[in-house]
C-alpha cells in the first residue's frame, strides 16, 4: 500500500517493495555510526519504518508471514498498553498529556528488556486507511486518538481472536522475539538484493565474454598481445 494523489492504493505488485519511514529519523540514522547490528535492525525497522505490504505474526507454529491473514494485526507492548489503558479509563488524561513519542513507544518498545511481552492487536475495524506508523496515527488522529485507537483494536482483538484457527490465531510475542526477527529479516532482504545485483553483474560478464569470443580481434591485435 502507498499513499498517490489518488489517495491510499493498495498494489502489491506496484508497492510490494515501498517502505515508509521517518524522515526525521532517517536523517537523524543517516549520520550515525550503528554500535550494534541487532539494536541497529530495530530502531531502523522499528522506529523508522513499518513496512505496509505484507504481515507478520507468531503463532503456535512459529512467524508466519500472511497479509490476508494479518494484515491488520498490529504488536504494542503489553505493559504500555496496560498503562495507558488505565489511564484514559480514568478520565483525567487530556490531548496535551500524549505526545508523539508516545504512541512510538507503544508500538515499538525497542528500549524494553528483551523478555518483555508485546500482544497482537486487530485494527480492521478502524478503516482501510488506517495509518500504522506512530507519525502519521499522530498526525490524523493526534497523540491521544492513536492511543485511544490501539485500545480499541487491543478490545477488538479479543473479539476477532475466535476466527482464526488454533494453529494460526496472533500470540504475545517477547521484544527479543520481535529482535531477533527485525534482524533476521534485515538480514534476508539486504542479502536478497545483494544477490541480485552480483546476479546480475554476472550476466553482465558473461555477455561481454560472449560478445568477445563472438567477435574475434583483428590479427594485427592479438600479433601485439602475444
Amino acid at each position: 500500500m502507498a499513499k498517490t494523489a489518488k489517495g491510499m492504493v493498495d498494489d502489491e505488485e506496484l508497492y510490494g517493495k515501498i517502505l515508509y519511514v521517518s524522515k526525521d529519523r532517517l536523517e537523524e540514522w543517516t549520520g550515525q555510526a550503528f554500535l550494534s547490528p541487532w539494536r541497529a535492525s530495530v530502531s531502523l525497522v522499528g522506529e523508522l519504518a513499518t513496512r505496509v505490504s505484507g504481515a507478520m505474526a507468531k503463532t503456535a507454529k512459529g512467524m508466519v508471514d500472511d497479509e490476508e491473514l494479518y494484515g491488520k494485526i498490529l504488536y504494542v507492548s503489553k505493559d504500555r498498553l496496560e498503562e495507558w489503558t488505565k489511564k484514559i479509563a480514568g478520565g483525567k488524561v487530556k490531548d496535551k498529556d500524549v505526545q508523539q513519542q508516545h504512541v512510538e513507544k507503544l508500538l515499538f518498545p525497542e528500549d524494553m528488556d528483551d523478555d518483555k511481552l508485546l500482544v497482537p492487536v486487530d485494527i480492521s475495524k478502524s478503516g482501510d486507511d488506517f495509518p500504522t506508523t506512530p507519525e502519521e496515527m499522530t498526525e490524523k488522529l493526534g497523540a491521544k486518538g492513536a492511543v485511544e485507537a490501539i485500545i480499541a483494536a487491543a478490545k477488538l482483538f479479543e473479539t476477532s481472536k475466535k476466527k482464526f484457527k488454533k494453529d494460526t490465531v496472533p500470540i504475545p510475542m517477547t521484544v527479543g522475539d520481535w529482535i531477533v526477527q527485525a534482524g533476521a529479516g534485515g538480514t534476508e532482504e539486504g542479502g536478497d538484493e545483494e544477490g541480485g545485483e552480483e546476479e546480475d553483474l554476472e550476466g553482465d560478464e558473461e555477455e561481454e565474454l560472449d560478445e568477445d569470443e563472438a567477435a574475434p580481434e583483428p590479427a594485427k591485435k592479438k600479433a601485439k598481445v602475444s
